[in-house]
């Protein structure tokens, strides 16, 4: 994200505390210290090059000249001007375009010395000044005029946020692969035919994600999170930071990885961190293997595009914060409710401050235009044994919250769909290999030949055979050799 520079000029003895009034209105404002960096020559070292090339060079390289002027002129150089009026033409001259900020102190002129006077008429002539009578008039001044110029240069939109260009970005900051990825899903998602139209015309006229702008096309802010090459470059807040803490505080973590890009990979990432930091279970009910995930997946999911969707994005450095503790998931995301909606009563309410966010995720069915989100993590949760995710909203924030099952994630097993169930017999395992596994899996046990050939009455060849088939399947592996030899649940 670019920083205007801004230039304080004006009699550092008569106005000191005027020039620090407007450094600190725009350090204490988060939106103008957001985009501004600021010079006073009291910033300057007491020792080092000569001060008058080093202010002149912070001139040339500032955006935004502020002259504050009161009654004194200002000591003379050999040029016969005061540092003020000498670092005014020099912006002048070398910012035609940059944008000039004046403020007189007081309205009598007949107070301040003949150069002063003749300095202000120059003003006078050509610019726009503001007067003020005292250090808060001065600051408001400042403030209204920096956010004029933000707003001028279409940086503050009335438009929401993932409407607005990204005019520090091009179009060839879109990565048209990932496109290519989201049309093909779209097509699966929705049973349609891949647009005939070019991507450039389907992001331009289908999605509107891309606009044209002084003859220049540029992505808006939902475009660039979706299809950029790299949406963070100019969307700092676009990441999700994600963690596998030890025990269920946040003192030692065993993982963590912070996550940024496009958002579809954004979620596959956090689907496979995810996986590989929670459990996944195996028993053996009756003639089926259960494979038993520690928590269902689809509401994890569900939760993370939530919080992608429905996030505050003026929230400038705050991500997504993911956490995975030994009892719960919590997702954390910027920004509470909006005005008007209660935490109590959000099944069915689809209120969102990121409408074309959310459209694109409609795109795709990864979202409903319902507000049944809510409603369908929590049908998840208990159809998979587990309680409902528990909604609060700490500070500026919102927060889902997922209880896991802890030490009995077995007791999870007649909440398991059929998807997870593998049928043993039909993959050709007889009743005895059937029994062997259930040992393995249930109760943990390791087999040897000897073991096996005494339970179930066999021979070695048979041992041998069992045991080929249930490697094979990846079921069971083994350690050891010769009579060490044994095999336990993989």
């Amino acid at each position: 994200m670019k920083k205007y520079k801004i230039f304080v000029s004006g009699v550092q003895r008569e106005l000191k505390g005027e020039r620090l009034a407007v450094k600190e209105i725009v350090l204490s404002n988060s939106t103008l210290r957001d985009f501004f960096d600021i010079f006073l020559f009291e910033d300057l070292p007491a020792k080092g090059k000569s001060p008058v090339s080093t202010y002149i060079k912070q001139v040339d390289n500032s955006d935004v000249y502020i002259g504050i002027i009161g009654n004194e002129y200002g000591i003379k150089g050999k040029d016969g001007l005061s540092p003020t009026e000498r670092e005014f033409r020099r912006f002048v001259k070398q910012k035609p375009q940059g944008e000039i900020l004046i403020f007189i102190k007081g309205k009598d002129d007949s107070k301040r010395d003949k150069d002063t006077q003749r300095f202000i008429k120059t003003i006078r002539d050509s610019y726009i000044y503001k007067c003020f009578d005292n250090i808060d008039e001065l600051k408001t001044q400042v403030l209204n005029s920096l956010i004029s110029y933000l707003d001028e240069e279409g940086i503050l939109s009335k438009l929401p946020f993932d409407q607005v260009i990204c005019r520090e970005a091009g179009y060839e900051t879109i990565d048209e692969e990932e496109v290519r990825d989201f049309l093909e899903n779209r097509a699966i998602k929705l049973d349609v035919d891949i647009p005939k139209i070019s991507i450039k015309d389907f992001l331009i006229k289908t999605l509107k994600v891309v606009k044209e702008e002084k003859g220049e096309l540029k992505p808006t802010n939902a475009g660039l999170l979706f299809f950029g090459k790299n949406p963070s470059k100019y969307i700092s807040q676009n990441e999700i930071r994600i963690a596998r803490f030890k025990g269920i505080t946040r003192i030692n973590f065993i993982d963590s990885k912070e996550i940024k890009g496009p958002i579809y990979k954004m979620l596959n990432e956090v689907e496979m961190f995810f996986r590989r930091n929670t459990r996944l279970a195996n028993k053996i009910v009756e003639f089926k293997r259960v494979d038993i995930p520690e928590y269902p997946y689809e509401a994890i999911r569900e939760a993370v595009i939530n919080a992608i969707a429905h996030r505050d994005y003026a929230h400038r450095w705050s991500p997504i914060m993911f956490s995975i503790f030994d009892d719960r998931v919590e997702i954390t995301s910027p920004g509470g409710l909006l005005q008007g909606l209660d935490i109590r009563h959000l099944e069915g309410v689809h209120e969102t401050r990121n409408k074309e966010i959310c459209k694109i995720f409609h795109e795709t069915k990864d979202m409903e235009r319902y507000g049944t989100g809510i409603t369908k993590m929590k049908n998840w949760m208990t159809e998979h044994g587990l309680k409902p995710p528990v909604i609060t909203q700490p500070g500026d924030f919102f927060r889902i919250t997922f209880y896991g099952p802890g030490d009995k994630i077995l007791d999870l097993v007649p909440s398991i769909p059929k998807e997870r169930q593998t049928d043993l017999k039909e993959l050709g395992l007889n009743d005895r290999q059937i029994e062997a596994l259930r040992l393995m899996v249930n109760e943990g046990k390791a087999l040897t030949n000897r073991k096996y050939r005494q339970l179930f009455d066999v021979s070695n060849q048979t041992f041998v055979r069992d045991m080929r088939m249930l490697s094979k399947l990846e079921f069971v592996t083994s350690e050891g050799t010769g009579r060490a030899l044994r095999y336990k649940a993989k």
